[in-house]
C-alpha cells in the first residue's frame, strides 16, 4: 500500500471513525481501523459487534492495499499533523506515515482476521442533514447509558410516521425528550431503537451533509451522509419503556415565559445547590420566583415575567440539569404544561404545533407532600 492524502481531510476521517471505537477491549482486533486503498480513494473503516463506520476520502494511490492499524494511535498522529500531504506506505511489519518533516511507524494488527464489513441496508428514506443532527442532540439529553440492567435506555427510538415525519425519542425514566422532522421515504421502515452513544457521534458531523439517507430495516440500521457510512445494530424495541403512555392526558395550568430568561435564571439559582437539590418555581398570574430548595446554607430569589393560565398560583421544582436540557433546544417563548407539584411536566415550544416535547418528572418537597 502506497498513497498521498491531504491532512485535512484525513484527520477528520480518522477522527470520526475513531469516535466509534471502545476505550478498551480484549481483543486487539477490536481497537484496530482498516486502512483500504483502492482506486483514487483512501476508505478509513471500524468494525465492531455494536457499529460498522467508514469515511472514503479522495487518494493518490500508487500501490493498492490494505492494513489494520490502531485507529486511536493513527486518529491521534494524523490529527497532530501538519497541514501538509501525508504519504502513508504499508509493508508487511508496518504502516509508515509521513507528514513533512515527520516520520511516524505503526504496527499492523492482523488484516486477515479483520471482520469484513456489513453492506448498507437498503435505504428507507431521506431527511435533510442539519434536521437529523439537532433531532438526535435534542433528544440524547435523556439517554441513560450507564445503565447495564436495561441497555434500552442507552438507545433512541427512531419511528417513521404516516404523516411524513420521523419521530425521535429517549427516555431514562426521570425523562422523556422527543422530536418529530420531516422526511422523505423511499422504501419500507420499521420503528428501530439505535444505541444511542454510536448515533450521538454519528450525528455530530451529519450535519455538514446536505442529506442524510437512513436505512431503518428489522436487523440493522444503516445512516449514510456524504461519503460517511455507519450501520448499526438495533436494541430490542420492544424492550423500550412505552414512553408515549407517560405523558398526561390533560393539564391543569400552563405558564409561558421567554426560555433563555428562565435558563439564565435557572443557572443563577443553581449556584446555591448542593448535591441532589432542587431549583423552585413559585409561579403567579405574571411572574415566577426562582429559588433553592431545602438548603439551609444559604438562599437567594429570583424573579422573572411569565404568563400562567388555568391557575392563579403553581409551585414546582426540578432538577436543575434536568430543567436546563430541556429548555436547550428552544428560542423564545417556552410553555410548560402542568398537572401537579408530583406528575410530570411538558416542556415545549409551540403550544399549538410542537415538534419538540420534553416531559420530566419534577422533584416532590417533603412539606408538599406531606400535604397531599
Amino acid at each position: 500500500m502506497k498513497l498521498t492524502v491531504e491532512q485535512a481531510e484525513l484527520a477528520e476521517a480518522a477522527r470520526w471513525v475513531a469516535r466509534h471505537i471502545p476505550p478498551s477491549a480484549a481483543d486487539p482486533t477490536a481497537l484496530a481501523v482498516l486502512l483500504d486503498a483502492d482506486g483514487d480513494a483512501l476508505t478509513v473503516a471500524y468494525n465492531s459487534v455494536e457499529t460498522a463506520a467508514s469515511v472514503t476520502v479522495d487518494a493518490h494511490v500508487l500501490t493498492p492495499g490494505r492494513a489494520a492499524v490502531s485507529g486511536k494511535i493513527f486518529a491521534d498522529i494524523v490529527g497532530a499533523l501538519p497541514p501538509v500531504p501525508v504519504d502513508l506506505a504499508g509493508d508487511e511489519s508496518g504502516v509508515d506515515v509521513v507528514g513533512g518533516a515527520n516520520t511516524f511507524r505503526l504496527g499492523l494488527l492482523d488484516t486477515a482476521a479483520y471482520p469484513a464489513l456489513p453492506p448498507m441496508p437498503p435505504i428507507s428514506g431521506t431527511v435533510p442533514a442539519i434536521l437529523f443532527a439537532s433531532a438526535v442532540a435534542n433528544v440524547a439529553v435523556a439517554v441513560d447509558a450507564a445503565v447495564a440492567a436495561l441497555p434500552e435506555l442507552g438507545g433512541i427510538r427512531i419511528r417513521p410516521e404516516t404523516d411524513g415525519h420521523l419521530t425521535f425519542t429517549a427516555t431514562d425514566r426521570y425523562r422523556v425528550a422527543v422530536q418529530r422532522i420531516p422526511w422523505q421515504p423511499a422504501d419500507d421502515a420499521v420503528t428501530a431503537l439505535l444505541p444511542g452513544r454510536a448515533l450521538v457521534d454519528i450525528a455530530k458531523t451529519a450535519g455538514s451533509a446536505d442529506h442524510v439517507d437512513l436505512a431503518l430495516t428489522g436487523r440493522a440500521a444503516g445512516i449514510q451522509a456524504g461519503r460517511r457510512t455507519s450501520v448499526s445494530r438495533l436494541l430490542s424495541v420492544d424492550k423500550f419503556p412505552n414512553a408515549d403512555a407517560a405523558f398526561p392526558t390533560e393539564y391543569t395550568a400552563t405558564v409561558t415565559c421567554d426560555a433563555d430568561e428562565l435558563a439564565a435564571t435557572v443557572k443563577r439559582i443553581s449556584l446555591l445547590l448542593e448535591g441532589d437539590q432542587a431549583v423552585e418555581l413559585a409561579i403567579v398570574r405574571d411572574h415566577m420566583t426562582l429559588q433553592a430548595l431545602r438548603n439551609p446554607r444559604a438562599t437567594g430569589a429570583a424573579r422573572i415575567d411569565c404568563r400562567l393560565d388555568g391557575a392563579d398560583t403553581f409551585d414546582v421544582a426540578f432538577n436543575p440539569r434536568y430543567l436546563l436540557d430541556g429548555l436547550a433546544p428552544i428560542d423564545g417563548d417556552v410553555a410548560i404544561d402542568l398537572t401537579t407539584h408530583a406528575r410530570p411536566a411538558l416542556i415545549h415550544a409551540d403550544i399549538n404545533h410542537p415538534t419538540y416535547q420534553y416531559l420530566v418528572v419534577p422533584v416532590r418537597d417533603p412539606a408538599k407532600a406531606a400535604k397531599t
